[in-house]
């Protein structure tokens, strides 16, 4: 799997990851002298949705497959081949809305949290998220149309030939 990120985000990433950085918390192992880039005060949600605040995105609060119980997301959890995420994010009709996507790599890689890793995303906001997510960013290699995915055990953006899972978005209108 290739590994791709911003310069400055893998660097902090690579301390981390190496155990120079590394702090247990209750689910998530988190470094507590990191700022959070993604804080619960960042996000406004209402039930089985999340508004970013800051990029204006409103995501499924639950991975595709769970459902919001009141407390935590339960249910399968489905993973899927890319080309099945496209099609389902385009027959989705989630909380009254028609217009749910694949996230691009930017915007799924925007709800990693920097501080914290397996997972590497705010659990409060986004809880029982999986390993690899799709993203609508295809990637092309060897004449092999593939696309990009998103860890959110490690938080890198990679591309995987195997099955991933996804998180629906929409534009905030």
């Amino acid at each position: 799997m290739k590994h791709t990120r911003l310069t400055a985000k893998r660097f902090a990433r690579s301390l981390f990851l190496s155990g120079l950085l590394v702090v247990q918390g209750v689910s998530a192992t988190c470094k507590t002298t990191i700022t959070e880039s993604t804080p619960n005060s960042r996000f406004t949600t209402n039930s089985d949705t999340v508004l970013d605040n800051l990029t204006g995105l409103v995501w499924m609060r639950c991975s595709l497959g769970h459902s919001w119980d009141g407390t935590d997301c339960s249910g399968t959890l489905t993973a899927m081949n890319w080309i099945s995420a496209l099609n389902v994010a385009e027959s989705t009709n989630f909380a009254g809305f028609s217009d749910w996507r694949l996230p691009n790599v930017k915007e799924l890689s925007s709800i990693v949290e920097d501080a914290c890793r397996s997972p590497a995303i705010n659990e409060t906001v986004f809880p029982s998220t999986s390993a690899a997510y799709w993203s609508s960013s295809p990637y092309f290699s060897s004449n092999i149309l593939d696309a990009m995915t998103v860890n959110f055990n490690n938080g890198f953006i990679g591309v995987t030939g195997q099955d991933a899972y996804v998180r629906l978005v929409r534009s905030e209108q």
